[in-house]
């Protein structure tokens, strides 16, 4: 069945899933949205592009006659729709995880964008390359899916017959569909149990990378240490972030640490959608001098109040400098 000028039905449909799920998965906080285009993309979709790569045949069976006493040769070319459809399943099993060796292989740290556009673009390519193959042979050749005769064998299962073999099949039916519903929502819904977001304090060297040693002593070398605030959202949805830098003069001759005064020396807020690192370096200068100083980032989900602390902070982290 053709869907547009020679491109096939099932290379377009599955262009169009994989452009739907790499946009629900950047773009969309709906559950119900990732988990429809998030089932097909994962479990089914790599599988059956590769495989129409490998086998672009209709399926065929026949037998060439022997000579007498001896069995006759099978000639068997392509795999049936069926075998089709249960191989597409097994096969992205062992697809998607190769494709994930890969992006690690081409971006050492990976984000949403980087993972989406490798994996979209090698899926794609395997529908088209598959394609292109199919199109190479005769039209007596190539694989088609039978919409048709599927729509034919539904309507029919679902019209004749007696009134109890119609009702078990529209049953039956809507079981299917619950189940694959079910399974494509258990498979790209978060685990809410992982929910977390992690705070560093990390300092930029010459070559760009960033690392937890080397931090200033004071706060004059701060800004020339390239002192970086690093937040990674793993809490399985788009979250705005605030992250306070406070300067605290800090008392310690009790034993404990007490606060005598504080100064905010920076305020920034950020979009960061799930799985993402924002880095933030804002200039930090202060009229406060001393020793006992504990240069102090807190960070809040959503907006932070007038008046901060590592009390009502969602996370929080600290040196100490002088000034």
């Amino acid at each position: 069945m053709r869907a547009l000028g020679d491109l096939q039905v099932d290379v377009l449909a599955g262009l169009v899933l994989l452009i739907g799920a790499s946009m629900s998965v950047l773009y969309a906080n709906s559950i119900a949205v990732r988990a429809v285009f998030g089932l097909p993309l994962l479990v089914f979709l790599p599988g059956y592009a590769l495989l129409l790569v490998l086998f672009p045949h209709a399926y065929s069976d026949t037998r060439v006659a022997q000579p007498a006493l001896t069995t006759p040769a099978q000639n068997r070319m392509g795999i049936t729709v069926l075998e089709r459809m249960v191989l597409s399943f097994g096969v992205s099993l062992a697809v998607v995880p190769t494709l994930g060796v890969v992006v690690l292989s081409l971006v050492p740290q990976p984000n949403t964008v980087a993972v989406v556009g490798i994996f979209s673009a090698v899926v794609a390519a395997f529908l088209l390359v598959g394609e292109f193959r199919r199109q190479r042979l005769s039209e007596a050749e190539r694989y088609d899916v039978p919409v048709k005769h599927w729509y034919t064998s539904l309507v029919e299962s679902l019209t004749t017959g007696t009134p109890t073999t119609r009702r078990l099949n529209v049953l039956l039916a809507v079981v299917v569909v619950i189940s694959v519903l079910g399974l494509g929502y258990a498979l790209t819904v978060p685990n809410y149990g992982e929910e977390y977001t992690s705070l560093s304090l990390l300092t930029q060297q010459s070559d760009g990378e960033l690392v937890a040693s080397g931090y200033p002593d004071s706060l004059s070398s701060a800004e020339s240490t390239a002192l970086v605030a690093s937040v990674t959202n793993n809490e399985q949805e788009l979250t705005e972030y605030t992250l306070v830098v406070q300067l605290q003069r800090v008392d310690t001759s009790s034993g404990t640490a007490t606060i005598i005064e504080h100064e905010e020396l920076a305020r920034v807020s950020r979009e960061v959608a799930p799985g993402e690192t924002w880095t933030a370096s804002p200039t930090l200068q202060s009229e406060m001098t001393g020793s006992d100083l504990r240069l102090t980032y807190l960070l809040y989900k959503g907006d932070a109040p007038d008046e901060t602390s590592a009390e009502s902070a969602y996370r929080s982290t600290y040196i100490w400098v002088s000034n």
